[in-house]
């Protein structure tokens, strides 16, 4: 009878073991519970404007869309030298961006970007100098790559109107349209009355020629045009 006891308890242990170590991987072990690691340092200046509906990030991004699959804000009190870590990024990131991101975590500009390789050292991501203002966000993220062209890139501005850099700001906040009577380019704490805001939203607009509307993507349409107008609503500051 014994034996027999034995037997069974024996056989039950072998059912249990043998269940248990059937060659796979449980998920939990495979996961990346850690993931990799990078490691930011910036002097960063134009923090302290920024509203709510919006974050200066160091993000990870999979090349999917424009979502962040893992970010970490910035505080808007830094001022100066900083250093922030961004750990736990699975193996789907590809890059990492010093960036601007909307409530939803959407991209809206980026101002350095670092790919990332398959690692578990840390990576270390020195960026040097970074003016993160709203105002260079906008220059970065439309006023260089949209509107330059024609307005000064090329030593010819249309309207007599200069977007590049270094010359934009003066050249629209508070001063008055060459081409449309009564309005300033860029008004600032009044959207409506800015003509930047109208002729990015209007598909005509009387005394102007070129339909500046054609030139907005729906990526910009999501991003860079909510930008625009929260800097203008802000008081369109230069900082």
């Amino acid at each position: 009878m014994k034996n027999h006891i034995l037997a069974t308890l024996l056989g039950l242990t072998a059912i249990v073991f043998g269940a248990c170590d059937d060659g796979r991987i449980p998920e939990k072990a495979v996961s990346f519970k850690d993931g990799r690691v990078v490691k930011l340092t910036a002097t960063l200046t134009g923090m302290e404007n920024w509203p709510d509906e919006y974050s200066v990030a160091v993000a990870g991004f999979d090349g999917t869309d424009d979502y962040a699959v893992i970010s970490k804000a910035i505080s808007k009190n830094v001022k100066g030298s900083m250093s922030i870590v961004l750990s736990g990024i699975n193996d789907n990131v590809s890059n990492v961006q010093l960036c601007v991101l909307d409530r939803l975590r959407r991209h809206v500009v980026t101002f350095r970007e670092m790919e990332l390789k398959q690692t578990r050292d840390t990576m270390y991501m020195d960026v040097g100098s970074v003016d993160v203002s709203m105002f260079n966000a906008i220059q970065q993220g439309y006023l260089n790559t949209t509107c330059a062209n024609c307005h000064g890139a090329s030593n010819r501005a249309a309207a007599g109107l200069y977007l590049t850099e270094g010359r934009s700001y003066d050249a629209m906040v508070g001063k008055p349209s060459a081409k449309v009577g009564g309005i300033n380019m860029v008004e600032p704490g009044d959207v409506g009355n800015s003509l930047l805001h109208i002729i990015l939203h209007q598909e005509s607009v009387e005394g102007i020629s070129m339909t500046h509307r054609d030139l907005v993507s729906e990526k910009n349409e999501q991003s860079i045009l909510p930008l625009i107008d929260s800097w203008i609503n802000n008081g369109a500051s230069r900082e």
